[in-house]
């Protein structure tokens, strides 16, 4: 009597796990709000690279064709594993959209309709993604919000070095030297090496500075204390400022209200590196 009842107990006991192990294969780990935040910075700029892309193929194949290059660049492996966690169809089909994106500009002369097209598919696709991969919760958040508006800044401010032709072993030297530049009073208008680094790092400013709009705290002395630098950084940047003087900005004004407006745990001083750079979310 006792193994008669013990078996629908066992039974029960057995569909359970395999319930339990159907749903972690199924939606895998929890992501943190810091990993979503990096996902959707990621996304923002894969939009804002495929955008301008199309934008610039009329009058720059050779920007065009370096923006498309680098929305593969933003997405890693770790990045499409995540997504294929939620759904691989989705993972696949991004990687191949994009692949296929880039393609596209290693033609001669590419169709402006077929590239709007694809454009706007790549929009869609996503939308889909992030659907997939964001939780609901997540995706309205705006302490996560908040961490994307840190990201694309780090992403305008690192796009703008490269603009500038700054590379990782330079930063330091190109830093002090920008210093000195502006301890003695020089004003010198910065010379744009890479002007597809620089259209990103205006627009990264641009998205970064609609996203606070979107999230800043009504009633909040803070909040208007931190738009103007967010737009001031903007300003720097259009108008080829010293290097220097748009870092400073970032840690002297932007990070510590961004810390202080949505208690956001953020890098210290030198890690303006884009995604990822949040250790809090």
């Amino acid at each position: 009597m006792d193994r008669i009842l013990g078996f629908p107990i066992l039974g029960f006991i057995l569909l359970l796990a395999f319930n339990s192990n159907a749903n972690h294969f199924i939606f895998g780990h929890t992501f943190s709000g810091d990993e979503s935040a990096s996902f959707l910075t990621i996304v923002e700029m894969i939009k804002i690279e495929s955008q301008l892309a199309q934008k610039d193929l009329a009058s720059n194949a050779t920007n065009a064709k370096e923006h498309a290059e680098h929305t593969t660049e933003h997405l890693t492996a770790n990045n499409t594993k995540e997504i294929n966690e939620r759904n691989p169809r989705l993972a696949t089909e991004l990687n191949n959209t994009l692949s296929d994106f880039v393609k596209t500009f290693e033609s001669k002369s590419p169709s402006e309709s077929d590239v709007k097209d694809k454009v706007s598919n790549i929009s869609d696709l996503l939308s889909e993604v992030v659907s997939a991969r964001i939780d609901k919760e997540q995706l309205n958040n705006v302490t996560v919000k908040a961490l994307v508006v840190n990201d694309l800044v780090g992403e305008g401010l690192e796009h703008y070095g490269s603009a500038l032709g700054m590379n990782e072993s330079s930063h330091a030297e190109n830093k002090t030297s920008a210093s000195n530049a502006t301890e003695n009073g020089s004003n010198e208008t910065a010379k744009i090496v890479d002007n597809a680094d620089y259209q990103s790092a205006q627009a990264a400013m641009t998205r970064a500075i609609d996203m606070y709009n979107e999230i800043k705290p009504s009633g909040n002395t803070n909040s208007t204390e931190l738009g103007n630098p967010l737009n001031s950084l903007k300003d720097k940047i259009d108008s080829k400022s010293a290097f220097d003087q748009a870092d400073k900005l970032v840690d002297e004004k932007i990070t510590p209200l961004l810390k202080g407006i949505f208690k956001l745990s953020l890098a210290e001083e030198g890690d303006h590196g884009g995604e990822g750079d949040h250790a809090e979310g």
